[in-house]
């Protein structure tokens, strides 16, 4: 993990946590009742020896997100002891997995992100406008699509792995880290005048 990466979750991180923090997010029914959530990402080497991460299809009877491709994970309970704790007992619940085979967990608040099967779309969210990516995904003729925070946190987990931003811009809401050097390099070389 790149130190500059990691500064910049760790900034982020306390950024959330301050209770000085006046984001307007905060103000918002969604974050009115301080719920913390976590969520896992399982990685693992596939019999083609490329990284793959493990995604789950959340329930269509669920009354928030139903139907969507998401990672392990979800709201704390108040027995969890921290957010690692919150995302192993998640990761449990919905795909068994044991905590024991769980070797590496660090707070990150896909895999090869390629462009050819992702498309994006300009959003705007309490005046602050922002892309939201889509990737499209097929595994036996079924059609997923993996987009919005669960898409977002996948493509600075392959920043991080694979030591390389992205090809594209990510221009992410603050609230999930904001605009990126990269995304200031490629704004650059599309307006030289900025």
């Amino acid at each position: 993990m790149s130190s500059n990466g990691s500064q910049r979750l760790q900034t982020l991180l306390h950024h959330l946590k301050s209770p000085s923090n006046t984001n307007p997010l905060k103000e918002t029914s969604i974050y009115k009742q301080n719920k913390r959530a976590a969520v896992l990402i399982c990685l693992f080497e596939g019999q083609d020896r490329n990284l793959r991460v493990i995604l789950t299809q959340r329930t269509s009877s669920l009354s928030t997100h139903a139907g969507e491709v998401a990672l392990p994970g979800g709201k704390r309970d108040e027995s969890d002891a921290d957010d690692i704790e919150t995302a192993l007992r998640e990761a449990k619940e919905e795909i068994g997995l044991d905590p024991s085979l769980v070797t590496v967990v660090t707070l990150l608040e896909p895999f090869h992100t390629k462009n050819d099967n992702r498309r994006s779309e300009e959003r705007e969210w309490l005046g602050e406008k922002h892309l939201v990516h889509y990737f499209d995904y097929e595994v036996e003729n079924k059609k997923y699509v993996i987009w919005a925070i669960t898409a977002a946190i996948l493509i600075r987990a392959a920043t991080l792995l694979l030591q390389r931003p992205p090809a594209f811009l990510e221009q992410r809401p603050k609230i999930w880290g904001g605009i990126t050097e990269n995304d200031m390099i490629i704004l650059q070389r599309s307006n030289p005048q900025l």
